[in-house]
């Protein structure tokens, strides 16, 4: 709003007062009554008039300044109103105009569509003429040829020979069109007898003439000229010619090496494989012959490509029957000789030379599939693309795109029996035979379709050797050709079964020959008339002990807790450098043994997993490791375990505490057993399927089965020491504890049963501290002492006692206190310390007896036990002591 109609000059206020922002109305009315607040503030009394009229001279003007607001704001309305339609007139005559000019483009559009069909229409036209022309020119070209061969004239493809590497391409072409005419007229007239004669030996000739030109360059490393033979050979019969050549007079397959005779060869380089056929010698290393000769190959290969794929046009299919004829001939043949001369000496010989053969093979072949992973296949990928590129420009008569071999090009014969076509002129049957070939040649170039389309041209090589688009992208295009080639190599001696029944026989031989020296000491201890007592005992009360275990470090038992002085270091044990088992061993478990069925086992596994499929590999371990559960247990463990316990059955002997050694030692070969299937199984049988699940279960049970054989024997060792025990004491005699009184020795070492069982006490602690756990030392220590307790307690009540003999009594009591209180079990302690208790009632005067079974650790006994020690006293009878104590 402008200065001179600003309202705020009306009232006195400052200008653009009415324009704030923060425009508040009681402001306003304190603003222009300022002058009549001042005067009524300067009377006592207030007077409302001054007010009054202040503020109707203040409306008048608010209701002026209203008017000349709705004023303006009509006459902006109005103006506003105009411009509005004006621009709505505008937009409307735009949006014609934009209708307009776009029905022009849509209509120019449609013109230059119809001129654009029309020119693909002509340009196809053109491109169907051109062809024709061309095709027409080529028949004309071939007819020619014929009707010059059938006069003998042969000028004309000289002149092209003389034309350097095209003419001679050209006539490659020519000759192979020509032999196919010949080939489909076989009922040609006999006036075209003399063109067939003249096509087929100038076309010998020429083969000839261009493989010598090549083994010639062969021979003097002229790659320029092999590479222009090649490619004419190939334009000529598809190359089959020129690749025998090249592969037949190959140096690899004709160094004074390979000439020799395989037999010689691998005789003395079997010779050299130290203790093939020695179980207890470690697998020697392969062949050293096979690895010189695939280090040979190698480099071969590798020096090969680089010619290759100069000289031929295709030059993966050369490498492919260039190795092709190395596997089959050379390698096969050698590994043929050197598997026969190793199954003629052993089997163990014959499977480390498979199996060291097969890895040598596998590293070969892996070498390959790198070296064409990163160099050939790049190299083909290149080439084809380079071909591809070039066959826009191709001429008619430019070989086709396909693969045909010389015997497809040449042996290609059609009926043409039927009248009309028999009629047929030769100019019709070449006219034929080039349809059919540029049938061929679009075929083969609808092939290489999607590599044109911008697709990857690794998808469209791959399908012209017969790759699939599923295939991995960083696996060249030889590799499945060479694991086929591996394969082949070795199926006849995996396949089918064969390797595997191979490798279970040769370990029932080696478990067999380690076992020999155990099974015969195991047979001559054996009576007729003594039966697999604890096999069948074992069998009928652990017959589902097997199923109903999963867990795959399952086997833990009270026998297997805290070994003492045994080691658990699994299989890193050498072998007994002789092979053999010392004597002492013979006669029970031992280690050296276990460990040389595990080592020959994990040796057979490694051959599996070599061997065997990587679906196959599982059932294989499985197989191999269910042999070896069998022969662990069945023919080695649980024969020793039964020997043992029919070794306590004689009880007129004192009990060999060895037996508490056969514990241990089955024990570390349940342990040695555990390392074994963790370390060397289960990576190969996986884990959670079937075949896990079946062969722990399988190992379980073993473990569970030994576990309840040793607690038998155990127990029956317990309780042969217990019987023994009860036969020393029952040797004391009744004079004993009435010694005179000039024994002083008596008095001083006590009598001898106590003795001679404190003895037999220390050989049972010294066995079990050398052969148990701690665990397992407390439970049968414990059982002993037990038992010893119970027994004294019965012996003590059958002698009469004097006073002498209560010092002697008190003595023995004394000793068999302190060998007790050697096993280290507390229980054991507080029994003999009432033990000794029991002994001071033959010593202490009979006025002291009351109190001394009233108020100390005898209390606690029943009276009827106290009675019947008090009554062994020799005065309890003089001295009324069973009255008193009752």
């Amino acid at each position: 709003m402008s200065g001179a109609s600003d309202p705020s000059r009306n009232f006195g206020l400052p200008e653009g007062y009415f324009e704030q922002s923060t425009f508040l109305a009681d402001d306003f009315i304190e603003e222009i009554s300022r002058v009549d607040i001042e005067f009524g503030r300067k009377n006592a009394l207030f007077e409302p008039k001054p007010f009054v009229r202040t503020f109707e001279r203040a409306l008048d003007k608010l209701l002026a300044a209203q008017s000349d607001l709705e004023a303006n704001i009509t006459r902006l309305e109005s103006s506003a109103g105009a411009c509005a339609e004006d621009h709505r007139k505008k937009m409307a005559r735009l949006k014609q105009t934009f209708a307009t000019v776009g029905s022009s483009f849509e209509k120019l559009e449609t013109q230059i569509s119809e001129v654009s069909s029309n020119t693909i229409r002509i340009g196809e036209q053109l491109d169907t003429v051109a062809k024709e022309k061309d095709r027409a020119e080529a028949i004309k070209e071939l007819v020619e040829f014929y009707a010059e061969l059938n006069e003998g004239d042969t000028r004309h493809l000289d002149e092209l020979l003389e034309g350097g590497s095209e003419g001679m391409v050209k006539v490659a072409h020519t000759l192979r069109r020509l032999n196919t005419i010949i080939v489909d007229n076989e009922y040609s007239a006999p006036a075209d007898a003399k063109a067939k004669r003249q096509i087929e030996i100038y076309s010998e000739n020429f083969e000839k003439t261009v493989l010598g030109t090549f083994e010639a360059a062969y021979r003097d490393g002229d790659v320029h000229n092999m590479s222009v033979s090649a490619r004419t050979l190939d334009a000529f019969n598809g190359g089959v010619s020129v690749v025998k050549a090249y592969i037949n007079q190959h140096p690899f397959f004709l160094s004074s090496m390979i000439s020799q005779s395989q037999d010689s060869i691998a005789e003395a380089s079997y010779q050299s494989m130290e203790g093939v056929s020695d179980i207890n010698h470690l697998p020697p290393p392969p062949d050293r012959w096979l690895v010189q000769l695939y280090a040979d190959m190698r480099s071969v290969m590798f020096k090969d490509w680089a010619i290759v794929s100069k000289v031929f046009p295709r030059p993966i299919e050369i490498m492919q029957q260039l190795l092709k004829r190395v596997f089959e001939q050379t390698i096969q043949s050698y590994l043929e000789t050197l598997f026969s001369r190793a199954e003629g000496q052993s089997k163990l010989a014959f499977l480390r030379v498979l199996a060291s053969s097969h890895l040598e093979t596998r590293k070969l072949v892996e070498d390959l599939q790198r070296f064409d992973a990163e160099t050939i296949t790049p190299a083909v990928m290149v080439l084809e693309s380079a071909r591809r590129s070039g066959n826009s420009s191709q001429g008619l008569l430019d070989m086709p795109g396909d693969t045909q071999t010389a015997s497809a090009q040449f042996s290609r014969s059609r009926s043409r029996k039927d009248v009309s076509k028999s009629s047929k002129s030769g100019s019709h049957a070449a006219i034929d035979d080039d349809d059919d070939d540029l049938d061929d040649e679009a075929a083969a170039r609808d092939r290489l379709g999607e590599a044109r389309s911008g697709v990857s041209s690794a998808v469209a090589i791959a399908a012209l050797i017969g790759r699939s688009e599923g295939d991995n992208a960083g696996v060249g295009l030889l590799h499945g050709f060479l694991n086929r080639c591996c394969d082949d190599l070795f199926e006849s001696y995996i396949a089918g079964g064969n390797y595997i029944s191979a490798e279970q026989a040769h370990l029932r031989e080696a478990f067999r020959q380690t076992l020999v020296p155990f099974v015969r000491v195991h047979a001559e201890r054996q009576g007729p008339s003594r039966g697999k007592a604890l096999l069948g005992m074992i069998s009928s009360v652990t017959g589902g002990v097997g199923t109903a275990s999963g867990n795959a470090g399952g086997g833990s038992s009270a026998m297997h807790g805290g070994i003492a002085g045994t080691s658990t270091t699994g299989l890193n044990s050498s072998n007994n450098a002789a092979g053999s088992v010392p004597a002492e061993s013979e006669r029970s478990i031992n280690t050296s043994i276990a460990r040389m069925l595990l080592q020959a086992h994990a040796e057979a596994i490694a051959r599996a997993v070599e061997l065997e499929s990587d679906a196959a590999a599982p059932d294989a371990v499985a197989a191999l490791t269910s042999q070896l559960i069998s022969t662990l247990g069945d023919e080695y463990v649980f024969p020793a375990l039964e020997d043992a316990l029919e070794s306590l059955q004689d009880l007129r002997q004192e009990p060999d505490m060895a037996m508490l050694g056969v514990i241990r030692m089955a024990n570390v070969v349940v342990r040695l057993l555990q390392v074994h299937f963790q370390r060397a199984i289960v990576p190969f049988v996986g884990n959670g399927n079937y075949i896990y699940r079946d062969i722990v279960a399988e190992k379980n049970q073993l473990m569970s089965r030994v576990e309840l054989s040793l607690n038998l024997i155990t127990n029956k060792l317990i309780g042969v020491c217990t019987q023994w025990i009860g036969g020393i004491l029952g040797k004391q005699r009744k004079g004993d504890f009435r010694p005179a009184e000039d024994d002083f020795t008596a008095f001083e070492m006590g009598t001898q049963p106590c003795r001679q069982c404190t003895d037999f006490l220390r050989r049972v602690e010294q066995a079990c501290r050398q052969n148990l756990g701690a665990e397992n030392q407390e439970r049968v220590l414990a059982d002993v002492g037990n038992a010893l307790h119970r027994v004294l307690m019965e012996h003590l009540r059958k002698y009469v006692v004097s006073i002498g003999g209560g010092l002697v009594l008190a003595k023995d009591v004394s000793r068999y206190r302190e060998a007790i209180t050697s096993f280290g079990v507390p229980a054991l302690n507080d029994k003999f310390a009432v033990l000794q208790d029991i002994s001071n009632i033959f010593l202490v005067q009979p006025t002291a007896l009351k109190s001394l079974l009233d108020e100390g650790p005898l209390s606690r006994l029943d009276r009827a036990t106290l009675q019947a020690f008090v009554q062994m006293r020799e005065d309890s009878r003089s001295s009324n002591l069973v009255k008193q104590f009752i």
